[in-house]
Parts: C-alpha cells; structure tokens; sequence
C-alpha cells in the first residue's frame, strides 16, 4: 500500500510540476487529428484491378478507402526554442495504420535543429519533410488544414511515390524581390531510400547513396496567398530485381554480393522528378493545382528500356462563404504508374527481410463536398468521391471532424 501511494505522489508532484518546466524550457506543444464516417457502394472502379489487389496488394483494402467509423489517430509536435536563433521541433504520429488494420502504429515524422540566421537563409539537420511541391509539406496536419477529405495517392507516405520524408541537411529562406514580391526557396541533401520506396534510410551504413532537392516559390503579395513553384528532386537508388510477376520476390541481402535469387540482376536507378505548382487563396476562392513526374532509368542496363514513368495530377478549386467559414469544393485527381507492373521501383516492398513486388493500383477520382469550420480548431466535412479507376469502390460517402490545439 505505502508503493502505491508513494508512486501516485510522485506522479502527482511530476504533473504539478510539469507546467513550470514547459515554461522554464520555453516548449510549445500542439497536436492534430480526426476522426470519421464513411459509406462505399457500386463495385470495383476497375474489377481487374480489384482482382489484382485481393491476391497482390499491400494491405488488406486500398489505402483511404474508408468505411464504417474510423479513428485516424492524433500527431503531436513539440517545439523547443533553444534560444532566439535555434530551436528543435519533434512529431510523433499515433495512428491508427490505415489499409483495413485495427493495429496503432507510432511513427516518427520529423525531428531536426533549426538554425535561424536571417530570413534569406535557414539551415535544418535531422529528419523533415521534403521540400517537395506544396501538399508534401502542408500535409503534415492533414485534415485540419485541407478542405477535402481523400489524402492525395501521389503524397501519400505509405505508397512512397515520391520521396516524402528526408534525413540530411535542409537550407532554406526568403528573398524579396522587386516590389512586395518575394522568392522562396529550398535545398536539400539527404539519405537516399531504401530498396523499395517506403523503406526511410534514417543512419545510412554501407553506401552514400543520397537525394538531392531543390524548390523556388514566387510569391504574390496581391492575395492571401498566391504562389507559383517548381521543385524537383534527383536520386540514385539500389534495390535488385523483383518479377516480372506480382508476388515475386527477391532478397535485398544480395545487394552485397550484387546478385538476386531468380534473376542474378542488381538493380541501380537514377530517379529525377518534377513538381509544378499554382497555389491561390484569394477572399472569394482557392484554387490549388499540382503536378508531379518521375523517372526512373537503369544506370546497369540489366532491365532494358528507354525508362520508366509515374505522373499524377492534383485539381481542387474551393469557395469561402459564410464569413470564410463555410468551403464548398470540387476536385479531380489521378496517378498513373508506369506499364511494366508498376515499374521496377514503386511497387517493391519488404516483407520480412523479402523483397516482394506487390500490385500498387492506379487512382483517378471526381470529389465534391463541403467543409465548415464549426470552431476556431474545429472543422466539419461531408464528401463524396467517384473513383474512375483502380480497385476502390466506384462510389464512396465521407463524413470527417479534424481537430487542432
């Protein structure tokens, strides 16, 4: 009895205390989530590719198609300012893994220094976003920023299309230009990924294999917020062949002797990738579009070809009404993987210390819907979604709350 009540003392005096470090510190801590209801009917967009999924896919349903109540989890971030020039900010994300599991998983989504010089020039070291077009790095509070629902297939971190996360050195500022106009922009040197695409490469031992990014932004001072970027990103990657067939496989630990079980070819990539974009927030309406190309070619000349190619696109136009509070919005997206199953990147995952190449469904959707903003911290969604194409359902309902504090 005399462990219990010592052990709630100590917990009691830690929680009383624990105010007076947070200021003593100088820490700030926020958080994000969201919780929703979801419906889907009609079948298949494409019955081959939900035949496909079923037997080759990564999860046990698509990604994001949701139905019934789902808790997405909530992210917390911590800021701690050092001093009036250095801080460290920190975000783990406790989710619940989406794809028709019911497993919470705990990930770390970024965590670095940031060395503030001046407003031209900027220096982060650890892990962050990279500073890829302008979903990649606003989406780090997903629902509570976003007016619509469906996270886009392209930025979606457990498909790894693009590279999302990076763990280097990041540079970055703010020059004005003439007028009120001003340019951003950003660069990065850091790990290259692993030998499949979601595979982040947070200590690299062996090689020095490493992904550089560059992204420049015009600003307009005319509106809230109106900017045109283009960014883009080069990379080299060391992986080993895996098919033709999905549910091929390949052990990665060949790398080291530079075969492959079944095929004999290592695989090494240039990746180079490109990322237009236009964002505009204006008092009357938003329009946000995006643009993302990659590709991957074979630096050994062991997979033939001229090349392999990935697109997608991003449209949404929104209105703001009822005192900026209330956004209807319409929005059109897609991604298109290259013909050869994917390509010899994209669809590679690990299992279990196998490569295996799994089938990663194409996407292609009309959605429209609402968001209001009930309180300051607070917005309400209800979305429908038409999928044109892959294994998701052709017709899906959302009904979404997102929180901030």
């Amino acid at each position: 009895m005399k462990t219990r009540l010592f052990t709630k003392a100590i917990v009691v005096l830690v929680l009383l205390w624990v105010p007076q470090l947070v200021r003593a510190a100088n820490l700030e801590f926020s958080g994000f989530g969201d919780m929703t209801y979801a419906t889907t009917w009609g079948g298949p967009a494409d019955d081959a590719d939900a035949a496909q999924f079923s037997t080759d896919g990564t999860d046990a349903s698509p990604l994001s198609q949701n139905k019934g109540f789902g808790n997405t989890g909530i992210d917390f971030v911590v800021l701690a300012e050092l001093n009036d020039r250095l801080s460290m900010m920190s975000e783990v994300n406790l989710q619940l893994e989406r794809g028709g599991s019911s497993e919470i998983g705990l990930d770390v989504e970024r965590t670095f220094l940031d060395y503030r010089i001046n407003n031209g020039f900027n220096i982060q070291v650890g892990s962050f976003f990279t500073p890829i077009g302008f979903h990649n790095r606003t989406l780090y509070s997903r629902a509570w920023l976003m007016y619509s629902i469906q996270i886009p297939d392209f930025d979606e971190e457990e498909l790894g299309l693009i590279p999302n996360h990076s763990t280097g050195v990041h540079i970055y500022g703010n020059v004005p230009t003439m007028g009120d106009h001003s340019l951003n922009y950003a660069f990065s040197v850091a790990n290259a990924r692993g030998p499949d695409p979601v595979t982040l490469i947070l200590n690299r031992d062996e090689d020095d294999r490493k992904t550089v990014t560059a992204l420049f932004e015009w600003v307009f001072p005319s509106h809230r917020d109106f900017r045109i970027g283009l960014s883009g990103w080069a990379a080299e990657l060391d992986t080993v062949q895996v098919g033709p067939n999905f549910g091929n496989t390949s052990d990665p630990t060949d790398l080291v002797n530079g075969t492959a079980p079944g095929t004999g070819n290592r695989v090494e990539l240039d990746e180079l990738g490109f990322n237009p974009y236009l964002v505009l927030y204006s008092e009357r309406f938003n329009l946000i579009l995006e643009y993302v190309a990659s590709r991957h070619e074979d630096s050994l000349g062991n997979l033939g070809g001229d090349g392999f190619d990935f697109e997608a696109v991003f449209a949404e136009l929104s209105l703001n009404l009822m005192d900026d509070t209330f956004h209807p919005y319409i929005r059109y997206d897609f991604t298109d993987l290259p013909d050869e199953n994917g390509g010899p990147y994209l669809p590679l995952r690990d299992d279990g210390g196998t490569l295996t190449r799994h089938f990663i469904p194409e996407f292609e959707a009309f959605i429209v819907g609402f968001a209001y903003d009930v309180f300051a911290l607070n917005r309400i969604k209800v979305e429908y979604i038409q999928h044109l194409d892959g294994a998701r359902e052709k017709h899906g309902f959302n009904i979404q709350t997102a929180f901030a504090f």
